[in-house]
């Protein structure tokens, strides 16, 4: 119960300092740009407000674990919510505020320019990966926060994340001139980092075509299970450091 307080402090605190207003301006941007079309499919909805989303996380979360990085925070830390429920706090409020702004653009195209074909049972069959990939994303993004890893340790979640995605820095003709081993263990190096990244990337897909058949419906566990890992991680993480909180 105290983890829903603080949340709804945090969400407040959001809104008074006037950075929601970030999100509404998105919000708004985003509706006239890309969904003010005649006609809009469901698939081209769900890859649109997936990416936009996804993008607006990296701001959101960022700018709300930046307000927990505060000495004030400190208070609040001493008392009976701990650091656990501190962090977890933090990114429950950036979650909100994040799928708030894709409930708004579902809305208003619902309101203004319906999809095609898109009924409500459509709609939350590609709402659930798409939430739970920004969920996932935001998990990531607070295990990267200042507050939960040293400088050193954040080099090294970067760097892996980097090789995951070297396939498509690195390509044919820049591994042929590498010598044969290195080029080995870069591959190998790939294979085993990318595999965690799988439900992220599944789980995009399965937004869009919301096609559950198959072995699909273990997708959304997937997303669940690696963005309940790196929760706990950051959590684990946040709890053994020593708390040094920004001046600002």
């Amino acid at each position: 119960m105290r983890i829903l307080y603080f949340v709804l402090f945090t969400l407040t605190e959001y809104v008074r300092s006037g950075r929601i207003l970030v999100e509404v301006i998105a919000a708004a941007a985003a509706f006239y740009i890309f969904f003010f079309r005649s006609t809009m499919q469901a698939d081209y909805f769900f890859s649109t407000a997936g990416v936009l989303v996804l993008l607006l996380t990296f701001y959101t979360t960022s700018v709300i674990i930046g307000l927990g990085d505060r000495p004030q925070g400190y208070i609040l830390l001493v008392r009976k919510l701990g650091r656990s429920g501190y962090l977890l706090g933090l990114y429950l409020a950036a979650f909100i505020v994040e799928m708030g702004f894709y409930g708004v653009l579902s809305l208003v195209a619902a309101l203004l320019n319906p999809v095609a074909d898109l009924d409500i049972r459509g709609w939350v069959l590609g709402t659930i990966p798409l939430a739970l990939n920004v969920a996932l994303l935001g998990a990531l993004l607070m295990l990267l926060a200042p507050i939960v890893l040293t400088a050193s340790w954040r080099l090294v979640v970067l760097a892996v994340v980097a090789l995951a995605f070297s396939g498509n820095l690195i390509g044919g003709p820049v591994l042929n001139v590498l010598w044969e081993p290195i080029r080995v263990a870069l591959d190998v190096s790939r294979t085993v980092f990318s595999t965690p990244l799988l439900p992220a990337f599944t789980g995009f897909s399965l937004s869009v075509t919301r096609d559950y058949s198959n072995f699909n419906i273990a997708i959304p566990f997937a997303q669940l299970s690696l963005t309940l890992s790196l929760v706990a991680l950051s959590i684990y993480a946040f709890s053994k450091r020593d708390i040094i909180f920004s001046s600002s």
